[in-house]
């Protein structure tokens, strides 16, 4: 992570969105918080994509 948010090319981002189910501790120490409007954020998730382009 620190590589990351450390690198030239992601600097002046205005803002960074990740997943995760297990690693909010990680994340929390290279300033990443709740978000701050979820009611904001959608999603669309196809869960069998791979499956169907697989075969």
């Amino acid at each position: 992570m620190e590589a990351i948010v450390a690198h030239p090319d992601v600097q002046g981002l205005r803002r960074w969105l990740l997943a995760t189910a297990d690693a909010h501790g990680l994340y929390r120490k290279f300033d990443f918080t709740p978000l701050s409007q979820p009611e904001r954020l959608m999603e669309r998730l196809d869960r069998d994509v791979y499956n169907r382009t697989a075969n």
